[in-house]
């Protein structure tokens, strides 16, 4: 008889892969929603070197600004950036895609920690399967299903999104870029109306937010 997984409650512990890390936008949202869910942050130095080789690489971000974003990151986001242990763990999560094992793994490792179920947030949730992972106390969120999740016990998905913007903006004066590059330089301006609101977030992969926006509005 197989065994049927139910939707698991979020976790208070969310370990964000490199791809969550990488949009400024995704970045800020994650920290609201973890306000909201009381919830601790964590990455590894993997996962942080992948994101701004990544971000430097593409042209997204200088590489002096680079160092000292990434050097403030961990106390602006009240995140914690923990120690690189996932190789143990690595035989017990096969089922997840080769590249991205090491993020299951130091999902792992840090759940036999806290003694509590961990949230993997990622993009690539194709790469990292739903049941096998939930056998292990691991849940993996998209960052629109954490939004959704989030909405489903508080509401006010325009409230959601205007926290964001002020916690993206309240970290752009602590930290503006000195070496703009051109992407930033060129970078469109954060929605202000619903229909802004809406184009941006299906741009963004946020679907399923952009449904709840438009109901309560």
């Amino acid at each position: 008889m197989s065994v049927v997984f139910g939707k698991p409650d979020v976790p208070q512990h969310w370990l964000l892969d490199a791809n969550v890390l990488f949009s400024e936008w995704t970045r800020w949202l994650v920290v609201t929603l973890a306000k909201r869910h009381q919830a601790t942050l964590y990455w590894t130095p993997q996962i942080e070197n992948e994101c701004y080789r990544n971000l430097v690489r593409l042209g997204r971000l200088h590489p002096d600004d680079a160092v000292a974003q990434r050097a403030a990151l961990p106390q602006l986001m009240d995140a914690v950036v923990l120690p690189q242990a996932h190789q143990p763990y690595l035989v017990d999560v096969r089922s997840v895609d080769e590249k991205d094992r090491h993020v299951a793994a130091s999902a792992l490792a840090l759940k036999h920690h806290v003694q509590a179920p961990v949230a993997i947030l990622t993009w690539n949730l194709k790469d990292f399967p739903r049941k096998p992972l939930l056998k292990l106390g691991l849940v993996r969120f998209s960052p629109d299903e954490l939004c959704l999740e989030s909405l489903k016990k508080q509401g006010d998905a325009l409230s959601c999104l205007v926290q964001t913007v002020a916690e993206m903006n309240s970290a752009l004066l602590i930290h503006r870029p000195i070496y703009p590059t051109v992407y930033q330089v060129k970078a469109a301006p954060l929605p202000t109306d619903l229909d802004e609101w809406l184009a941006f977030l299906a741009r963004n992969k946020m679907h399923r937010t952009a449904k709840v926006l438009y109901k309560e509005n």
